[in-house]
């Protein structure tokens, strides 16, 4: 009988024991490279202010900043990881660092608004291939107790980097520019890539299929690209009747009886059904699908999925909304933003060990269940209490219980998601854990997003309208400052109205473009002349306060919804302590090891 063939790995070994001497090296790369990725995920957020001044960016012109990495990791997160198995992890890990990289500078080198969306998709598209390479190759490097000791290093690698992205980006933001915050990516992804080559050993899984699920792949990013398109275009398209052109490369949109939002909504419906059938077809006959339907039969991932696709849903739109409050309401720099921030990272990091700590007593069911309650109740004191005079102190301890409820849900339900997966199955399972929390980011920004910019100009829209101290010729400009007031920028409106808009335009934004708004005849001027046009501009800026305050409580709201949905769901998830899996669900050996 023939000798086996050799073990690829088993080969890659043998040149070897300095890589398996350089393992815990080979660790801080991967863990500097988490830290990168997350970092930059939230640099974003108390950067927003900066680039809408920067490009005199629109509101949802940012959102896509933000939307857009989350949507493009989210539809090839799996497929990426599916490649790197069968081609080579450290391969794919290497490419991943060079476009992350890639994309950081291109970013920080955007000339225009729309190039810096197209480079965060690039970023988006450098994070999905490096972070499933980034797992399996912790998980082909360690075994036994030393994985455990591994993983929890990349865990509060994670935990750190939440903490710290805020304030060192809002740090360089405040004494550089925005561009620093990404251009700073660089050296860390030269040291990533030099050190990977010479600590991390190559690896690859000899018994997977070479199949791609392109298809699937197009049809699931697609799906949801056009949902995420509506939710956050439909305000300046229109919901139903447009209210606004739709061009894209020269071709416009050509119905004047519908908008593209409400077609694109359902375009997305239709697309995601499609996929739905699709990957079952692969599934029943025996294919590799992108997202293993099947898979739901198992409570824990079922209930799991969905209680982390909405506290993501929640939980990153809040985030998003509280740096634009905080920087275009409240008024502070992005250094002070961040600082703002830290206690919700910080409790979050904190409240992952006690988790751990008290899911021995009670079960990790009950500690998803308390943690999300605990979000709960913070986003609804947000809710109640935030108002034009509320204290930035008072928002950060609030922020810092949220994110005590976050650390304690988030610690026990990514282990519990999985609890009842066979272990060969466990691989497409996280893949897909990860992109439905992904697509819970992108669709929450979307969602608060929307809740923001609707609030806020209904309520500046009512404001105007029975706006009995504003006079005659700033009542003209009420679309002006609408569109002003939906802006993440902090405009002092008093100063400038007093300072007189020039002829034909009603001001000047601090980015130092026009503002939209009718031209100033001489019969405006001639009212104006005789106004105290400070006075007039104070009252505007206290009704913009107002209204953007109640847009954020609106926002906290929305948030608390999804997140007690969230903790709902968790009430269905199994508790290990009280029952333990069945033989047939139990995770394998391997899985274990």
């Amino acid at each position: 009988m023939p000798p086996a063939p050799p073990d690829h790995d088993a080969l890659l070994v043998q040149d070897g024991s300095e890589h398996h001497h350089r393992r815990w090296i080979a660790l801080l790369i991967l863990s500097l490279s988490l830290t990168l990725v997350i970092m930059d995920a939230t640099i974003v957020n108390v950067a927003i202010p900066s680039i809408s001044r920067d490009f005199n960016a629109s509101f949802r012109d940012v959102e896509w900043v933000n939307t857009i990495y989350s949507l493009v990791y989210a539809a090839t997160l799996i497929l990426w990881g599916k490649i790197g198995d069968q081609y080579g992890r450290r391969l794919l890990f290497l490419i991943g660092v060079l476009v992350f990289g890639a994309g950081s500078a291109l970013v920080g080198a955007s000339s225009s608004i729309e190039m810096l969306v197209a480079m965060r998709a690039l970023q988006g598209v450098g994070a999905a291939i490096l972070s499933p390479s980034t797992l399996s190759i912790v998980t082909t490097t360690f075994k036994g107790k030393e994985r455990g000791i591994a993983f929890g290093i990349w865990g509060a690698t994670a935990g750190v980097a939440a903490a710290l992205g805020p304030l060192v980006g809002g740090w360089v933001i405040d004494h550089a520019s925005w561009r620093w915050a990404f251009y700073i990516n660089i050296p860390i992804v030269a040291a990533a890539f030099a050190g990977a080559l010479w600590a991390i050993k190559e690896s690859r899984d000899p018994h997977t299929r070479r199949y791609f699920d392109v298809p699937g792949t197009l049809l699931g990013g697609l799906g949801v690209g056009a949902l995420v398109f509506g939710i956050i275009e439909g305000q300046g398209y229109g919901w139903w009747k447009p209210a606004a052109h739709f061009t894209l490369l020269g071709w416009e949109w050509p119905s004047d009886a519908i908008s593209i939002v409400p077609v694109s909504i359902t375009l997305g419906v239709v697309l995601l059904a499609i996929f739905t059938w699709y990957e079952r077809l692969l599934e029943r006959r025996g294919s590799e699908p992108l997202f293993e339907f099947g898979l739901l039969r198992y409570r824990s991932y079922k209930y799991g999925m969905i209680t982390g696709l909405i506290v993501n849903l929640g939980e990153i739109g809040l985030l998003f909304a509280a740096s634009l409050y905080l920087q275009g309401t409240k008024g502070l720099s992005a250094f002070e933003t961040g600082l703002a921030l830290l206690p919700l990272a910080i409790m979050a990091f904190i409240g992952a060990p006690v988790a751990g700590a008290f899911s021995a007593r009670s079960g990790p069911k009950w500690i998803v269940t308390t943690g999300m309650t605990l979000e709960v109740i913070a986003l609804l004191t947000l809710f109640a209490v935030v108002d034009p005079a509320i204290s930035t102190t008072t928002i950060a301890l609030i922020l810092g219980l949220y994110g005590l409820g976050l650390g304690l849900a988030i610690a026990q339900l990514t282990s519990l998601v999985l609890y009842d997966i066979p272990g060969p199955k466990a691989g497409i399972a996280s893949g897909g854990n990860s992109t439905i929390r992904q697509v819970g980011a992108a669709l929450g920004i979307a969602i608060i997003g929307t809740a923001l910019t609707t609030t806020t100009e209904n309520r500046l829209t009512d404001s105007f309208s029975s706006g009995a101290t504003l006079a005659l010729p700033v009542l003209a400009m009420e679309d002006a400052f609408i569109e002003m007031a939906k802006q993440p920028v902090n405009f002092d409106f008093a100063e400038m109205l007093s300072a007189g808009p020039p002829p034909g335009m009603v001001g000047t934004s601090e980015a130092g473009g026009p503002l939209p708004g009718v031209a100033g005849g001489s019969d405006t001027g001639a009212v104006a002349s005789g106004l105290d046009m400070r006075a007039q501009g104070a009252e505007v800026g206290r009704l913009v306060l107002d209204a953007r305050t109640e847009a954020m409580s609106y926002a906290a709201l929305v948030a608390a919804i999804f997140v007690g949905i969230g903790a709902l769901s968790s009430l269905m998830l199994p508790n290990p302590r009280e029952s333990a899996p069945s033989p047939a669900r139990a995770p394998s050996p391997a899985a274990a090891d």
